[in-house]
C-alpha cells in the first residue's frame, strides 16, 4: 500500500529533504482534502491489503489528523505514522491512538540540533509511545557519534530497530545530498553503528536507495554478523499527494506523476510505473555497474534512480 501524503508542509525544513519539491514553501501548502482521503481509501479498498502509511510533509499537522485516523481504524487498515513528533498536536495524537493498532516511526534528528521546545514535545511523546515507535535517521558524513539513537531507544524503550538512511538527491539536486566520496564515510560509520546497537540487540535497518559497493565485502560481513545484514534496493511504496497525485517516490516527484483514478487498482499503479523506470534502472551509479555480478543477478539495481539521473542529465 501507499504513502498518504497528507500535508506537503512542515514544521521543520531539513537542507537534505528529498520532498523539497513537491513542499512548501517552493510549492503552495496544501493538505489532503478529507473527500478526496475518502476516495482514495475507496480506491485502495479494491485490494485485500490493509496497511497504509500516513505521512507528510508531517502528518500530525492536517488539522483532520484525528478524523483520519479514526476513518481508516473503522475499516480495519493497519496505520504507521511517519512523524518528527515536534508538533503541538503530535503528543495527545499519540495518547489517543496508543491502545489502537497505529505504529510510529519518527524521523528524527541528532538531539544536539532540539531547541528546548522540541526536546520537551519529541521526549514526552517518545515516553508515551515506547515500543509503538522506531526511529529512523541519515547518517551524516561529519557526525561525531550515532551513539545517541542507541541511548534514545533505551531511555524511552522503544523498538529495538533503527532504519538509516543516506542523504540522496532530488532527480533535480534541490536538496543537500552525500557525493560520492562521503558514501565510504558514512558506511563506515554505519558499520559501527550496527557494531555497537547489537551490544543492547538492537539492529540496523536501512532505507532504499543505497548501493551494496559503498560497503566493502569486510563491512558487510560485519554487519551480517552483528544481526544487521544490509540488501540493496530502490523499490519504494509510491507516494500519493495532497492532490491525489501519485509520484514513484519523493525524490522523482518532478519526473512523472499520475492521478490515483486512472487506474483501476494499486497495484497496476505500481505496475505502470516499474515498466516506465525499468529500462532507466541499467544505468547505474557509475559507469563500472554495468559489468557488477550484483547487478546483473537483481541482487542491486545500481542505487538511487534519481542519483542515477542527476548524474545522466541528458536523459
Amino acid at each position: 500500500m501507499p504513502n498518504l501524503m497528507l500535508t506537503n508542509w512542515c514544521n521543520y525544513k531539513c537542507p537534505y529533504c528529498f520532498g523539497i519539491d513537491c513542499m512548501s514553501p517552493k510549492i503552495a501548502k496544501k493538505n489532503m482534502p478529507l473527500q478526496t482521503f475518502r476516495d482514495i481509501i475507496t480506491w485502495l479498498s479494491k485490494t485485500s491489503e490493509k496497511t497504509i502509511h500516513l505521512m507528510g510533509g508531517e502528518p500530525t499537522l492536517h488539522p483532520d489528523f484525528e478524523d483520519i485516523a479514526a476513518y481508516l481504524l473503522e475499516r480495519d487498515f493497519h496505520i504507521t505514522v511517519f512523524s518528527n513528533l515536534a508538533t503541538t498536536q503530535a503528543q495527545g495524537y499519540a495518547q489517543k491512538l496508543y491502545d489502537l493498532p497505529v505504529e510510529w516511526v519518527v524521523n528524527i534528528n541528532a538531539p544536539s540540533t532540539w531547541n528546548s521546545e522540541q526536546r520537551e514535545r519529541i521526549m514526552k511523546t517518545l515516553k508515551i509511545l515506547g515500543q509503538r515507535a522506531a526511529i529512523t535517521f541519515n547518517v551524516m558524513p561529519d557526525d561525531d557519534n550515532s551513539g545517541w539513537a542507541i541511548e534514545l531507544i533505551k531511555e524511552c524503550d522503544l523498538k529495538k530497530c533503527i532504519k538509516v538512511g543516506f542523504v540522496l538527491p532530488t532527480v533535480t539536486g534541490s536538496n543537500y545530498y552525500l557525493n560520492d566520496e562521503q558514501y565510504e564515510i558514512v558506511a563506515e560509520k554505519v558499520v559501527e553503528l550496527a557494531q555497537n546497537a547489537e551490544k543492547d540487540s538492537i539492529r540496523l535497518e536501512y532505507e532504499c536507495g543505497v548501493p551494496t559497493c559503498v560497503f566493502s565485502e569486510e563491512q558487510l560481513g560485519l554487519l551480517w554478523d552483528s544481526g544487521s545484514k544490509f540488501e540493496s534496493s530502490c523499490c519504494s511504496r509510491m507516494d500519493i499527494t495532497p492532490d491525489g497525485e501519485i509520484i514513484y517516490c519523493l525524490p522523482l516527484a518532478t519526473r512523472q506523476a499520475v492521478h490515483f483514478s486512472k487506474f483501476d487498482t494499486y497495484p497496476e499503479t505500481k505496475q505502470w510505473f516499474e515498466m516506465k523506470l525499468m529500462p532507466l534502472r541499467r544505468l547505474g551509479r557509475t559507469e563500472n555497474c554495468y559489468k557488477c555480478n550484483l547487478m546483473r543477478s537483481d541482487s542491486c539495481n545500481g542505487g538511487c534512480l534519481a542519483k542515477m539521473l542527476l548524474n545522466a542529465k541528458n536523459i
